[in-house]
């Protein structure tokens, strides 16, 4: 889904605290929390508290489901480790 410079800039965004980089790879893919939600077979209300920031955890499954659906070579692509910082 997303392009090798997609990731790129994608890595190099700073989420706001205590966020992930889902709006800006949906932002960066030019996609719809919809077309996001029908990709990764998960529910469209559930997307939209992932991607604004209302659920801080998710399931390690479904980090795994948006990994994939954008082409991230690693889950830390769209959820930085804040830890790690």
């Amino acid at each position: 889904m997303l392009t090798k410079t997609h990731l790129y800039t994608l890595r190099r965004y700073t989420p706001p605290a205590k966020r992930n980089r889902l709006k800006k790879a949906v932002e960066l893919a030019g996609l719809t929390q919809n077309e996001v939600a029908f990709g990764t077979r998960l529910h469209a209300s559930y997307v939209s508290d992932i991607i604004n920031g209302r659920y801080v955890s998710l399931t390690v499954r479904n980090a795994h489901r948006f990994r994939r659906f954008f082409g991230c070579d690693s889950v830390d692509d769209l959820f930085p480790d804040e830890e790690a910082k």
